[in-house]
Order: C-alpha cells, then sequence, then structure tokens
C-alpha cells in the first residue's frame, strides 16, 4: 500500500513532468535574461534606462529564472535519489536541492559554454550534502539533564579556584549537595550523549559532548577518581540496554578498552555486519533508553 508520501511525491513527479527540457540554445537564452537583471538594475541606477524599462527586465528575468527552475526540477530529484537513507527523508531532500537548483540559476554564466544540467548538479548534490551534514550534528539533551550539567561545572570551577587544583568526584558531589552516585552518573550521561558536534575533529565530523563542554586548559577534573571507579557504573548502565545496543555504544565512545579509540558509524557497520545508517538507529534508540534511566534515577 502506497504511503502518504509516496503519494505526494507521485504528484509532484506528474506536475514538473509537464515542464519541458530545455536545449542548448534555450538554456542560453534564459541564462543571458536572468544575468541582465543586474545590468538592468546598474543602468537604472546611473539614470540610463526608464522605469518601465526596469520593470521590464525584472519581469523578463523572473520568467527566466523560474523556466530554468522548472525544467530542472527531475534532475533534484535524481540527486536526490543518491541520499536516500542517511538521516533525511526524500521530501526534505528534494526541497533542499530546489535551493541548490535557485542558487544554480542566479550564478549560472552562459557565457562559459557548458550546459546548464551539468553546472546546476554541483549546487544541488552541495545544498543536499550540506542539509545531510547538517541533520547529522544536530544533538537533542534533555533539558534537566543540561542544567545538572551546568550545575556540575560551576561546582567544578567553584571547587578548583577554592582547592587550587582539580576537584575529586566526591568533593563535586559534596559541593552540588548530590550523592557520588548520581554525580557519577550526570558525567556518564555527558559521556552516552555524546554526538555529532561541528569543528569536531574525527573523520565523521564527531565530537563529544564532553569534549565541547570541558575546561582544556587544565587536565580533565576527577579523571583519575572516575578512571579508577566508573566500571561499575557503565556496567550498570549498558546493563540496561540490549547487547548489541550496548556493543555498539562501547565501540562508538572506545568502552570496550580503558583507552578504547572510539569508531566512526561506518568502522562499527565492518566490524558488526550492519549498514552504517542501521548502527545510527541502533545507538540512537540505545541512548534514549540511556537518557530516560537517567531521567528516572537522576
Amino acid at each position: 500500500m502506497a504511503t502518504k508520501l509516496d503519494t505526494v511525491l507521485g504528484d509532484y513527479l506528474k506536475e514538473i513532468k509537464k515542464y519541458p527540457l530545455l536545449t542548448a540554445e534555450e538554456e542560453r537564452a534564459l541564462g543571458l535574461q536572468v544575468r541582465a537583471k543586474s545590468g538592468a538594475e546598474q543602468r537604472f541606477a546611473e539614470g540610463k534606462l526608464s522605469l518601465a524599462e526596469y520593470e521590464r527586465a525584472q519581469r523578463e528575468a523572473a520568467e527566466a529564472r523560474d523556466r530554468m527552475v522548472q525544467a530542472n526540477l527531475r534532475l533534484v530529484i535524481s540527486v536526490a535519489k543518491h541520499f536516500r537513507n542517511r538521516g533525511l527523508p526524500l521530501e526534505d531532500l528534494v526541497n533542499e536541492g530546489n535551493v541548490g537548483l535557485m542558487n544554480a540559476v542566479d550564478r549560472f554564466d552562459p557565457d562559459v559554454g557548458s550546459r546548464f544540467s551539468t553546472y546546476a548538479g554541483y549546487w544541488i548534490d552541495q545544498a543536499i550534502r550540506r542539509a545531510v551534514q547538517n541533520s547529522q550534528q544536530m544533538i537533542h539533551i534533555p533539558s534537566y539533564l543540561m542544567e545538572q550539567i551546568g550545575h556540575m561545572k560551576l561546582a567544578t570551577r567553584a571547587l578548583e579556584e577554592s582547592l587550587g587544583r582539580p576537584p575529586q568526584m566526591p568533593e563535586i558531589a559534596k559541593q552540588m549537595g548530590i550523592t557520588h552516585r548520581k554525580a557519577k552518573a550526570i558525567l556518564q550521561a555527558i559521556k552516552a550523549c555524546s554526538s555529532r558536534m561541528q569543528g569536531s575533529a574525527s573523520a565523521d565530523g564527531e565530537g563529544s559532548l564532553s569534549e565541547a563542554l570541558e575546561d582544556t586548559r587544565t587536565p580533565a577534573p576527577f579523571e583519575a577518581s572516575f578512571n579508577e571507579s566508573d566500571s561499575e557504573l557503565v556496567s550498570n548502565l549498558l546493563g540496561r540496554i540490549t547487547e548489541r545496543e550496548a556493543l555498539v555504544l562501547k565501540l562508538r565512545y572506545g568502552l570496550r578498552e580503558r583507552r578504547g579509540k572510539p569508531m566512526t558509524l561506518k568502522e562499527i557497520g565492518e566490524e558488526v555486519g550492519l549498514t552504517r545508517e542501521r548502527v545510527r538507529q541502533i545507538e540512537r534508540e540505545a541512548k534514549a533508553k540511556l537518557e530516560e534511566y537517567m531521567k528516572l534515577h537522576a
């Protein structure tokens, strides 16, 4: 049975098929009309063009732009299909590709001599690729957890100033007025909620939330305490999810060994025999379960 999205896309395909494709000569003529808009604006500002002539040039440029966009909407769908199963539905991929197509129309120089479809394909691809990357970099952290992370940062900095050294976990817990176990749980939640962030240096562009939040001027606070006593907490948390989910998180954040190296989605997929997208889904489901557990026990 066709889904609602299939029906919408099917109707969209039928709609855009009514727009005829353009010949090379038509692309050049329309491209020149689009580019004539900026020239008309300059001549009008210099008083070399009447208002009527200026408005006609603007109208012709807009009509030419619409024709070029409409004639290449099928190209957008063709490019968008290559990005399926990467985190965005096809409808969103097409919308982003259409933005790239419009940018291509505005930037196209018909005097270069290349076909517009060749030029536009690059802009469409880049627009969709950027949208996919942005969707992968998005991070969701519950508000209650963000509040506790903020409290921990403030407590850690206050203790560093008063003690003159990085504080230990029990000291942070006392400063926050919570149990040692809850303080450890907050820190582990930071690691469990690690996700893609812009500006990270790993192969897939991943970066951990703990890296983004910590003060890089000094060694990570309570690092020694955490390394010595976190095994029980980690085991307890990972015991709340399935074995496969636990394995994915261990590989993803380097928890399989005490100093394990975090792996990319692609590397994990190759090791466990799953696609990259399936690994991403498992990671998302596992973190959702951990977040729910933390919400109940924080």
